[in-house]
């Protein structure tokens, strides 16, 4: 099968343009998951607002009675 030289340029050009779109999503995902990594790797942080109680303890939760 022979292919002229301008068909061949096409093909190459639209190959590359392909490469170059997954590139950028693997730069994306990358750092996405540099992130979830160094936020999994702090651990021992203090709990923040609003979430700095205690939980309750069972049998605690429900309304008071009487």
């Amino acid at each position: 099968m022979k292919m002229k030289i301008e068909e061949l340029k096409d093909l190459v050009r639209q190959v590359i343009q392909e490469a170059a779109k997954e590139g950028v999503y693997q730069k994306y995902a990358k750092s996405t998951f540099k992130r979830m990594i160094a936020t999994a790797s702090t651990g021992g942080n203090k709990n923040t607002a609003p979430y700095t109680e205690k939980s309750a303890k069972p049998g605690k939760s429900g309304p008071p009675e009487g």
